[in-house]
This record gives C-alpha cells, structure tokens and sequence, in this order.
C-alpha cells in the first residue's frame, strides 16, 4: 500500500471516528429528509401496503422518515464508540454502511407497515424504492459533510506534513530545550513515534476529541502539534516527568506554571509564555499544589 492509500484510509478512519462530521452527516441527512417528505411527497410508497390505518397518508411517511433516522443515529453513534478505540479499515468502512443500510430499510418496511395497519406488505418493491431513496438521501450528505471536514482539517494536514519535513531536515528534526533538559516523546493512536521535544517547550496539553493538541514553545513563541490520540493514553508517557493532569482535558507543564489562583470555587493555573488560563478540577488540586509547593522551597 503506497503512502496516498495509507493518508486516505486514515482520513476515512478520522472522519467515521469524529464527532463533529458524524453530527453534520446527521444532521443534513435529517434536512434533505424533511424536503423530500414535505416537498416531493413520496406517497406512492403506500400502495404497497394495505392502508387499514386511519392516519393521514402524509403522517405515515412522516413517521417512516422519522425511524429511519433514529436507526442512522443510532447507527453512527455505534460507529463512532467503536471508531474511539478501533481503527477502522476501508472494507470496514463498507460494510458497516452496508450493514447500516439494510438495517434502515428493514426499519422503514416494518414502521410503514405498521402505520398503515399492519395488513398485507409487498416487501421487494417496497424495499427497493427505500433502497434507492435512502441511497439517494444520503448521497449529497456524505459529499457535504466529508467536503466540510476535509477544508475544515486542510491546515492540520499541512501542519503535519510541514512536521515531517522538519523531521527529516537534519538541522531540525526536534525543538530544542535547554541543554540536559528531558525529551518526552508523543505517539499517535498506532503507538508510532510523531513529535519529540525538551519537556521545558511543553506549556500545556490539551484534548480534542480523538486527538491531543501540544502546546509548545517554538523560536520563542507558542506553536501547537496534533497528534491522533487520546489523553488518556497520552498521560501514560509521561511519568516522572514535570506533565501533570490537572483536569479531564488537559495536562499542563508544571515548570512553567507562573501562578497559581482563585476565582470563586475554581482554581486556575497562569503559564509563563502563554495567555492560556488552564482550570484545576477537584480531583488534582492537592497533587497540583503540591507539586507547586515543592517547586517553590
């Protein structure tokens, strides 16, 4: 596999595993939805079940639409708890929107046949006109969404492909810290080497959904890296280093804290070279207190 099928598939692993794209597929495929029972009025659908109900026509294809975007919800919220801590392939990819799709029809046959009385159903052609209609509604949603998150992520990716030119650049493969400062090291989601730097760089470390973004100090002034993983595992890496977690979406370098201080029942840390106010939850305020105490004697 060359390198451009490795990019796509991790963009197609990023894009199933993201919140943010999820909700907009969601969400658009909710809208064209809406446009094609109001506006196209697909009522020929019920002729193929016997009509034993008395709910107004369109108020059965509404219901329809409606569960079949309950299954897609449901479906892709799966999707993304799965996507969290698995990496997905493209045949994964495929299949489980193949999946998805038969479960959605299967749910629309079921919902219009119950909304209309439950009588006599003509599956096939029932089934194959929600197939080409689902297909249909999802068409421009996918292309939508997946347009939005490639423009929205355009600037990681030059980011992470000026990374690595940096990386292979003999000059400056690593930001440098002051001499016998510590290197801490950061992996990606695949336990893959991805950023090294002297521990004194680190101002803080924040979450972002699958990702971490490293705050860092680069020629004397505040850069930021990427990296696709959680901070959970993040954390892991850096024992016996001067990282600490100070609440459930960052770790902050407690080197470079300037100041410590109140505002009501939150605490908040201030860093040096950095504008950023980081908050201290409950349950690492004693550790974070502490390790400031001893800093200062």
């Amino acid at each position: 596999m060359n390198i451009g099928d490795k990019r796509n598939l991790a963009e197609i692993d990023r894009f199933f595993s993201q919140r943010t794209p999820i909700l907009h597929f969601w969400a658009l495929t909710a809208f064209f939805t809406v446009l094609v029972v109001v506006f196209i009025q697909p009522l020929e659908l019920l002729k193929f079940t016997t009509q034993l109900s008395g709910t107004h026509p369109q108020l059965q294809i509404a219901a329809t639409a409606v569960a079949g975007l309950i299954t897609i919800g449901i479906s892709r919220f799966a999707l993304y708890r799965f996507a969290r801590k698995n990496s997905l392939s493209a045949m994964g990819c495929l299949l489980w929107i193949l999946v998805e799709l038969i479960a959605t029809i299967t749910v629309l046959c079921l919902t219009i046949w119950q909304v209309s009385g439950g009588g006599s159903l003509m599956l096939a052609p029932l089934a194959g006109d929600f197939v080409m209609g689902v297909l249909g509604t999802e068409a421009i949603p996918y292309l939508i969404s997946f347009l939005a998150y490639r423009l929205h992520n355009e600037h990681l990716e030059v980011t992470r492909l000026q990374e690595q030119l940096e990386r292979l650049q003999p000059q400056a493969p690593f930001v440098a810290g002051p001499l016998n400062d510590r290197t801490v090291n950061f992996y990606d989601k695949g336990k893959k080497l991805v950023f090294s730097t002297a521990s004194s760089n680190i101002l803080f470390i924040e979450a972002a959904d699958n990702y971490v973004n490293i705050h860092y100090i680069n020629e004397d002034h505040e850069d930021t890296f990427i990296i696709h993983n959680t901070l959970k595992d993040t954390e892991k890496d850096m024992a016996d280093t001067s990282l600490m977690r100070c609440h459930r979406g960052y770790i902050v370098n407690i080197d470079n804290v300037k100041l410590l201080r109140k505002e009501g029942s939150v605490l908040l840390l201030e860093l040096n070279r950095s504008s950023k106010t980081i908050p201290v939850t409950k349950t690492y305020a004693a550790d974070i207190t502490a390790r400031l105490a001893l800093n200062n004697n």
